[in-house]
């Protein structure tokens, strides 16, 4: 099953259960028949922007981040602007050179764009590998990032 599959499960679950503990939704989804780890489980609350709100009995359950949150394209814009060094493409790849520790962050705004000239990113301490699916894309998605940020 594929991230965003199981996310949209869990966007589910959020609007339709009370989860207070992220053991319970892995319970959940195990009985839907999707296996998934707890680590996988934080990771995905994490990209979503899940939060906590307190419920009437005092608990507190996973909810949707407000809908005043940025969406993905313009937080990857507002990052880029003080984390792009460079980029480069080659073939079907796109290296990003980005600035100390934030690369991890661009890689999983890109991932969350879901687009679908993309096959998959890499992303270490200052560097992000993108793989895009042909080499058009990858020269396509190169210009983009740079005219984000000017």
């Amino acid at each position: 099953m594929q991230k965003s599959e199981r996310q949209a499960h869990i966007r589910q679950l959020v609007e339709t259960s009370v989860i207070e503990r992220q053991g319970e939704f892995v319970a959940k989804l195990k009985a839907l028949g999707i296996p998934v780890t707890q680590a996988t489980i934080s990771r995905d609350i994490k990209e979503m922007q899940l939060v906590k709100v307190p419920e009437p009995s005092g608990a507190y359950r996973y909810a949707l981040p407000p809908e005043k949150q940025l969406a993905p394209l313009d937080k990857l814009r507002r990052t880029l602007v003080g984390a792009f060094v460079r980029g480069d493409a080659m073939d079907r790849f796109v290296h990003l050179v980005m600035t100390p520790g934030t690369a991890p962050a661009v890689g999983n705004l890109i991932d969350q764009l879901e687009d679908a000239r993309v096959f998959a990113t890499i992303a270490g301490d200052a560097a992000i590998l993108v793989i895009c699916r042909t080499p058009e894309a990858a020269a396509a998605f190169l210009a983009e990032l740079e005219e984000m940020v000017g």
